[in-house]
């Protein structure tokens, strides 16, 4: 659950709004795929003894050949979630303190690249977590209608797959979960129960928040929230909150 729900729901709203009303079957499309496959790599590491990561997985199957590309691949992906995180984190902190600034000498820091590198140096902790059961405990804190909206917009349908596929995107650390798991027998069941929970959110959040904003939904729809009411300073918070329960996993 933590690795699916994050902070891809955030962007779901704009995902109707990019995409159209038909547009929402690609996110149940997404989640039937990214089940389906996630089933298929606990296969792949049951397969033979001493597989426990997808490098692994890749030097079963053409040797250290597959271990390298498997290897720069997933890391590649890895990092570029971590960027991601920060730059959320910046974004939504320079939302809560927009005269938020440092000084020191000629070097000067705004809103954003403060809270940028201060997101950077608070979650080095967490990601000296091995054990990835600990983030069950780190994990515990989990307007009115205006639009009818497209059916289909096939011009920026692009910009929705990606941002439904992104949903979904925890493949890469599905294996470290597997291996972590006290029973790993359960795997089917509890990905089964996430991925199903996940998208009925995904979706409700999709269709709400697209129907109260309209085709003024931003990226994140907690931008669109009005910044001097204190429901939307919580969300903001909950959202900033959020990326520290995922860098362990990263």
């Amino acid at each position: 659950m933590n690795v699916l729900c994050g902070v891809g729901i955030l962007s779901t709203p704009y995902a109707v709004k990019e995409g159209g009303w038909l547009g929402l079957s690609i996110l149940l499309t997404f989640a039937v795929l990214s089940y389906y496959t996630g089933i298929l790599l606990r296969s792949c590491l049951d397969s033979q003894p001493g597989l426990e990561t997808y490098p692994d997985i890749g030097q079963a199957a053409f040797g250290t050949t597959g271990r390298v590309a498997i290897s720069i691949i997933l890391y590649v992906e890895l990092y570029a979630c971590c960027v991601e995180y920060i730059i959320l984190e910046s974004d939504n902190l320079s939302s809560l303190f927009p005269n938020a600034h440092l000084n020191f000498g000629a070097f000067e820091l705004n809103s954003h690249h403060l809270f940028a590198v201060m997101t950077a140096l608070a979650v080095l902790p967490t990601v000296w977590l091995r054990d990835m059961s600990v983030l069950s405990y780190i994990s515990v804190d989990q307007v009115g209608f205006q639009t009818k909206g497209t059916t289909l917009n096939l011009s920026t349908l692009p910009v929705a797959i990606g941002l439904y596929g992104y949903c979904y995107s925890g493949h890469a650390i599905f294996p470290n979960i597997y291996t972590s798991m006290v029973k790993p027998s359960q795997y089917p069941a509890v990905l089964l129960t996430s991925f199903a929970i996940c998208t009925m959110m995904y979706a409700a959040v999709a269709v709400l928040g697209y129907m109260m904003f309209g085709e003024s939904t931003q990226s994140q729809f907690t931008l669109n929230m009005p910044q001097d009411l204190v429901a939307s300073k919580i969300a903001l918070w909950t959202t900033v909150v959020n990326p520290f329960t995922k860098y362990p996993f990263y």
